[in-house]
């Protein structure tokens, strides 16, 4: 992805959300695809897309389109972390890990099923 700042200048807003928004679109492709070096390179692009978009939030007073976008990225942001929930969840599933609960400090605790997977 390119770098939204153009000769030190601060970077528009809706081009910093429109960069996170493709991100959060390879990211969903990431997760469906369970490309974990993907994802990690994603994070780290994201990271630094998020950190580019809140200094041009604060370069520009906040309007009612500003904070649409800002809500609209945030609904993105919650389908991909649904979407990694499910598909580890699937991933468990396959490996025959159930959850079991939560311990006392809240972790989730996983149980193994009755046999492995089978070997050829």
């Amino acid at each position: 992805m390119s770098d939204p700042t153009v000769e030190g200048k601060p970077a528009d807003f809706h081009a910093c959300a429109e960069e996170l928004r493709a991100l959060l679109a390879h990211e969903r492709k990431a997760i469906v695809a369970l490309d974990g070096e993907r994802l990690a390179w994603l994070a780290t692009q994201k990271q630094r897309a998020v950190d580019e978009l809140e200094r041009a939030r604060r370069s520009e007073p906040l309007t009612p389109a500003h904070r649409d976008v800002i809500r609209a990225l945030q609904l993105e942001a919650r389908a991909n972390a649904m979407l990694s929930a499910a598909a580890s969840e699937a991933v468990r599933a396959l490996l025959g890990r159930e959850n079991a609960g939560y311990d006392r400090r809240a972790r989730q605790v996983t149980t193994s099923g009755g046999r492995p997977l089978a070997t050829y």
